[in-house]
């Protein structure tokens, strides 16, 4: 039978997520942070775990409005979701919330405003802020791309400016790189499936295949009988078809490697169980 599970429509907030209960507990670890680190960012007006929560949707609800699909020649390539889920002392997550009330104290403002558009240049210089700290702290690296040779001239070209506007380098040192991009081969059918990658209480969190994390779906686990599996250790650098170039330019965030993945003789490989969404 079919699943009863839908894709997202955009790369959103899952503002249910964020709002249980569950959630706004596990921002504990990350308020804390804040007011050691960014103490006199956050002192005069401390934020409740609640607050953070809310701060994130807005956060991420303005890279999609700013920076999602539909946007065209967007400022700025979205920060990867993952980075929003980092809930650990000095994750991530701890950098971006820090930057922005930094930001937000530099700039004088009494509060957060996301939603107005006289603001759109200020809030778009602070998520660059942001991508600035998650840099210098560790917290993400763009890709180092080497092109293998035999990828059609027109379309390496075509690949090297797609690299460059998303903040990634190439390199001609094949050793050097994070990732080696082959051609692609057609044959791939495209069937829709996802793949679970999280378990929270009864909830399970899925990726759909070829979309980009920001738009990974909350469901419930009755809905997706599946064991989560770990991911598997990626062979360092990734072997990715150039598709996965061309869609990162296509949704404006930097595209999941697992769904792209091929071996030595260049066919799609997948290390993890994806589950077809098309009726039986």
């Amino acid at each position: 039978g079919s699943l009863a599970v839908y894709r997202r429509k955009d790369g959103g907030p899952a503002t249910k997520f964020w709002e249980s209960p569950e959630t706004v507990s596990q921002l504990d670890s990350v308020r804390v942070w804040l007011g050691k680190h960014y103490k006199k960012y956050v002192h005069a007006d401390a934020p409740t775990n609640k607050t953070l929560a809310g701060l994130v949707v807005q956060l991420l609800q303005f890279q999609e409005d700013a920076f999602g699909k539909h946007v065209t020649n967007p400022a700025f390539t979205k920060l990867p979701a993952k980075c929003f889920m980092d809930f650990k002392a000095g994750g991530a997550l701890c950098h971006i919330l820090g930057a922005a009330y930094k930001y937000k104290n530099e700039q004088g403002w009494r509060r957060f405003d996301l939603q107005n558009p006289s603001r759109m240049d200020r809030n778009v210089e602070m998520f660059m802020n942001i991508e600035k700290t998650l840099v210098q702290n560790n917290c993400l690296t763009r890709p180092n791309i080497y092109l293998i040779p035999d990828i059609d001239l027109k379309l390496a070209n075509k690949l090297k400016d797609i690299i460059k506007r998303h903040q990634g380098t190439f390199t001609d040192e094949k050793s050097k790189a994070s990732h080696h991009i082959y051609p692609y081969s057609s044959s791939q059918d495209d069937e829709e499936w996802l793949r679970p990658v999280m378990r929270k209480e009864k909830q399970v969190l899925v990726h759909w295949g070829f979309y980009p994390d920001s738009y990974d779906t909350w469901v419930h686990s009755n809905d997706v009988d599946a064991e989560i599996e770990d991911p598997p250790i990626p062979e360092k650098p990734w072997k990715v078809h150039v598709k996965w170039i061309l869609d990162t330019d296509i949704f404006n965030e930097w595209m999941n490697e697992e769904d792209y993945e091929v071996d030595e003789n260049r066919k799609p490989v997948s290390f993890r169980q994806r589950i077809s969404t098309k009726n039986e």
